[in-house]
């Protein structure tokens, strides 16, 4: 008989991040955005990453790993492989479930089989309002249970992607459809623009892990990361703020290379500095790494350099 649970027989699991903390594996992930954000290219740089081994930002490099893409707005010849193509992807990698003859269902066992099949570890479906209507909440609820299920046996990080609604400012409430989408998914991720040049992902929900620093690039001549942002999910998607603002990291970079040309400087004094100039911690000690500045214990203090 199989009617029941036995707890005490329950093996104790851990949550792993395919990109840290941003993009969970084993669950269902969301990036949602206005148009012309950047979501699809802002996706197909992760993919770029994943098939090839690359560090995506704040994170190491991994081992390559095998990615499905679904997408029902872009074309893969015209649009979606030369994208690949310019961010440097490996084709072998990549594979799509055919939707030639029909659209594919979220709820097909098909997907299973082709994650398992080639052992991919990265799932996009963009957009999601092509496969399910997000205001049939009955409908939208089997969906997500469906696929994190699968997420969960295979070890996938599944990522949706789709557009905000118009009628709120606040975070939660601009997302897909109703609230029960945002809140049944663990890790939601914000895609806005601060000018024409500057795009920002914010970390809008983290479930498992402490949520992430805002990340961002530019499209212009083609894709690129740029790094930390200073910026709120609130006022990204109010269009709050200067593009001035938000270069965290570069801003850190050249405030640290100024700081220690003259020498060392006691790590206390570093941090007080830092803080005057509105640079968080975490922000700073990358900073850091970046430009090949250290830390030297002499006697009971640090002290930082750049010999």
């Amino acid at each position: 008989m199989n009617d029941v649970i036995h707890w005490d027989k329950l093996p104790t699991g851990s949550v792993r991040a395919l990109w840290h903390p941003y993009i969970l594996a084993g669950t269902v992930n969301l990036l949602q955005g206005d148009s012309s954000t950047g979501k699809s290219f802002f996706s197909q740089a992760i993919i770029a990453a994943l098939t090839t081994g690359q560090a995506l930002p704040n994170a190491e490099p991994m081992p390559p790993c095998n990615v499905i893409i679904q997408n029902a707005e872009n074309s893969f010849t015209d649009v979606i492989k030369p994208r690949l193509q310019q961010l440097g992807a490996d084709f072998s990698r990549i594979k799509s479930i055919s939707e030639e003859h029909e659209r594919l269902s979220l709820l097909s066992p098909k997907i299973e089989e082709i994650i398992t099949r080639y052992d991919a570890k990265f799932f996009s479906v963009d957009p999601i309002q092509a496969y399910m209507n997000m205001y049939k909440i009955e409908s939208v609820r089997e969906t997500l249970i469906s696929l994190g299920q699968v997420a969960a046996r295979t070890g996938c990080a599944i990522l949706l992607i789709g557009h905000l609604t118009k009628s709120q400012n606040k975070s939660q409430y601009r997302g897909l459809g109703s609230i029960d989408v945002y809140n049944s998914i663990p890790s939601v991720l914000n895609l806005g623009k601060v000018d024409d040049d500057v795009r920002v992902m914010a970390h809008n929900k983290s479930n498992y892990f402490e949520v992430g620093e805002p990340i961002a690039f530019t499209l212009n001549n083609g894709f690129r990361w740029i790094g930390e942002y200073d910026i709120t999910i609130d006022e990204l998607l109010a269009g709050e703020v200067s593009p001035r603002r938000g270069r965290q990291r570069e801003k850190a970079k050249e405030f640290l290379a100024d700081l220690l040309e003259s020498g060392e400087v006691d790590s206390n004094e570093v941090y007080a500095a830092a803080a005057e100039q509105g640079i968080p911690r975490r922000t700073l000690e990358r900073a850091k790494s970046e430009i090949g500045a250290r830390s030297i214990k002499v006697g009971d203090s640090w002290i930082w350099t750049m010999e």
